[in-house]
C-alpha cells in the first residue's frame, strides 16, 4: 500500500505542477519570460535521483555484484523484449530512433542512470577523475554509450564507463554525448501501469511488477508529456 500511495502522490505532485505552470506563465508571460527546462523535467530528474544513488552505491554496499544482478533499463521498468501489442510488437521495436547530433547529457544535472559493479574501479574511479585529479577533469570516452530516452529525459549506460561516469555524476562535472536517443512515445498506447503492476493496454493482462516506484511514476509522468508535447 504504501509503494501505491507514493505513486499516485508522484502523479498527482506532477499533474499539479504541469497545470500550474501553464496557467502561470499564461498568466505572466507575454513573450517575455521562457524557461530553458520545464519543471516538470525538473521533477523527473527529483524522482530518479533516489533510484540513481541506490544503483551507484551497490558496489559499496553489496561487494562486487554479479553480472546478471546488474540493473539497468529491462529492471528499472519493464523487459524491453515483452511482447506488449496484439500483433506481438516489444517495446524494443516500438522504441523510434532519432537523430543525436544536437543531444547533450549533463551529468552535473541530468538523469542517468549507470550500473557500477566493482568497489576497487568505483574507488579508483572517485580518486583519479575529475578536476585537479591524476586523470584530469572528466571527459567521454569512446567507450562511454549512453542512450536517452525522450520526452523523459533519461538515459542509461549500455557499455562501458559505468564507474567513471558514476564518479562524473557525484563530482558534478561532465558532458556527453548520448550514443542512441530514442522518441518511446508510441509505448504510450500500449502499456501503462498502477504503481504496482505494468500492463498491456489491449486486454490489461500483466506484463511485470513494479520494481522501482519511483521508475513507474516517471514511466506514466512521459505520457502527459507526449499528449501535451513536452520534451526533456
Amino acid at each position: 500500500m504504501r509503494t501505491k500511495q507514493e505513486f499516485d502522490n508522484l502523479l498527482a505532485f506532477a499533474k499539479d505542477l504541469i497545470n500550474e505552470n501553464l496557467g502561470f506563465y499564461y498568466d505572466i508571460n507575454y513573450g517575455y519570460f521562457q524557461p530553458e527546462t520545464h519543471p516538470i523535467v525538473d521533477f523527473i530528474r527529483l524522482i530518479g535521483r533516489r533510484v540513481q544513488s541506490q544503483l551507484m552505491l551497490m558496489p559499496v554496499l553489496h561487494g562486487e555484484i554479479d553480472q546478471v544482478e546488474r540493473i539497468f533499463s529491462d529492471n528499472l521498468f519493464f523487459d524491453e523484449w515483452a511482447e506488449v501489442t496484439l500483433d506481438g510488437k516489444s517495446f524494443h521495436f516500438l522504441m523510434r530512433q532519432i537523430d543525436n547530433s544536437s543531444r547533450i547529457i549533463d551529468l552535473a544535472r541530468d538523469l542517468v542512470f549507470p550500473s557500477p559493479w566493482i568497489p576497487r574501479k568505483l574507488r579508483d574511479s572517485l580518486i583519479r577523475i575529475g578536476e585537479g585529479t591524476l586523470n584530469g577533469s572528466w571527459r567521454q570516452d569512446i567507450g562511454h554509450e549512453v542512450t536517452l530516452w525522450l520526452p523523459l529525459g533519461i538515459s542509461f549506460v549500455e557499455g562501458s564507463g559505468h564507474h567513471s561516469i558514476t564518479s562524473g555524476i557525484a563530482k558534478g562535472e561532465g558532458e556527453l554525448y548520448p550514443t542512441s536517443v530514442y522518441d518511446i512515445s508510441l509505448i504510450y498506447d500500449h502499456v501503462y501501469t498502477d504503481g504496482k503492476y505494468y500492463y498491456r493496454t489491449h486486454d490489461h493482462s500483466i506484463i511485470s511488477e513494479v520494481h522501482f516506484v519511483e521508475c513507474a511514476a516517471i514511466f506514466e509522468i512521459g505520457r502527459i508529456m507526449a499528449a501535451q508535447k513536452i520534451i526533456f
